[in-house]
């Protein structure tokens, strides 16, 4: 026996043998398992932020309604009179809303007013706490009819309307 053997032998690293073909068939198979599962759901992660026409879309409106353009920024969530009335009637044909409102007063609809260019459809209302829509004057409803053939994906934001909680709806498909 030649001395390196010899060595080996004494040392007790004869009989160890590098990784088996069955070793290494696992290890490529759980390998090639996590690839297929980043490949087919990390990219459904970030889906709904890569648009604005995706599911946030109606909470943002929702948002930027209740805190800015229906109100004051300084009072969030309370909504001015003059202005929510002039948005709505405004949506339903009516003159346009002052220029002092927060919102496109020159919109016609409500896709023109939140998505320009999108073919996302949005129809807003503000509702009391029991559901019926509230009438000041005008209906506090705007937008095409709610489908019920397509996902629709909506938010809500409790508001004050002359001083009184009512909910603001937005529902966007």
């Amino acid at each position: 026996m030649c001395a390196a053997k010899r060595r080996d032998r004494e040392r007790g690293r004869v009989g160890h043998r590098a990784q088996t073909t069955i070793d290494f068939a696992i290890g490529i198979g759980v390998f090639l398992l996590v690839v297929a599962f980043v490949v087919a759901f990390v990219p459904t992660i970030f889906t709904p932020f890569q648009s604005a026409e995706g599911p946030g879309a109606a909470d943002r409106i929702a948002t930027s309604l209740s805190t800015d353009r229906l109100g004051d920024p300084a009072t969030p969530y309370v909504l001015n009179d003059t202005c929510t009335n002039a948005f709505f009637d405004q949506l339903h044909g009516g003159a346009d809303a002052p220029t002092s409102c927060g919102f496109d007063t020159t919109a016609d609809t409500t896709d023109e007013m939140f998505t320009p260019g999108a073919t996302r459809d949005v129809n807003v209302s503000i509702r009391t706490l029991d559901g019926t829509v509230v009438t000041d004057g005008v209906q506090y409803t705007a937008g095409p009819p709610v489908t019920e053939t397509t996902s629709v994906t909506a938010a809500t934001r409790v508001v004050y309307v002359n001083g009184e909680p009512h909910r603001l709806l937005v529902r966007t498909w």
